[in-house]
């Protein structure tokens, strides 16, 4: 999310920024399996493929348990103590740390789709996580902040339902060079269609019609303390800056 100018740094901010451990451990085992150094032909082409290998299907549950965690937000049926630790945190709040894990998931079977040179269809594996990540970045924080208003629950901050600058800086660095694998014909399905219009700005080197893309931002200055906060003036004809 872009830098609030009028937010100020503390222990309670950082606090609120936390994940707590259990979650990260979660959300680290899903990853795991898309980013080993060898994944192999993990593009679907029959259902007889899941049975065949079992990279590949560990990959589709791992798909199936995020979309399950963060779109339909169902935690009930987990550990008790890793169930605990998501009642514990705001859904948006897990959406944005969950967003990179699901980024660098889909680029890399979108990667090895490409190197395989099977880019007629997409997959199971690939066509879940596409969902999940068209969910989170066009549909989540609408849905998000409907759910905290029918809590009572209110955020004043214009930049508080957005994902963080360098997280959509790495979508782009993960994206743009493969973005050209996908086809328009890949979308043409009811779960998919709705993302179409990410990819169509990034065939055309353009942002996306999204707000996490093209709301505006205003760094915030850092303060200076010690020798560097000293106040500058110009000496001579030498102007040391303000």
């Amino acid at each position: 999310m872009p830098i609030d100018p009028d937010h100020t740094c503390s222990i309670d901010n950082l606090t609120d920024q936390s994940i707590p451990i259990p979650i990260q451990i979660f959300l680290w085992k899903q990853v795991i399996p898309f980013v080993k150094s060898k994944l192999g032909k993990v593009h679907e082409t029959s259902c007889s493929i899941c049975q065949q290998n079992p990279v590949h299907h560990v990959l589709k549950e791992s798909c199936k348990v995020f979309e399950k965690v963060l779109v339909q937000n169902i935690i009930t049926d987990l550990k008790p103590d890793l169930s605990e630790a998501f009642k514990s945190l705001p859904r948006w709040r897990l959406i944005q740390a969950a967003l990179p894990y699901v980024m660098h998931c889909t680029a890399s079977v979108l990667f090895n789709r490409m190197k395989d040179g099977n880019i007629q269809i997409l997959g199971a594996v690939e066509s879940k996580l596409l969902y999940t990540l068209h969910w989170i970045l066009l549909d989540a924080a609408e849905e998000c902040s409907d759910a905290d208003f029918e809590k009572g629950i209110y955020h004043t901050s214009p930049f508080y339902y957005l994902f963080s600058i360098p997280t959509m800086t790495l979508f782009v660095y993960l994206f743009a060079p493969i973005c050209q694998s996908l086809k328009e014909s890949d979308f043409q399905n009811f779960r998919l269609e709705n993302g179409l219009k990410l990819w169509q700005a990034m065939w055309e080197f353009r942002h996306p019609d999204a707000p996490c893309f093209t709301t505006h931002c205003k760094p915030k200055p850092k303060a200076l303390s010690g020798r560097l906060g000293l106040k500058k003036g110009q000496y001579g004809d030498i102007f040391c800056g303000n």
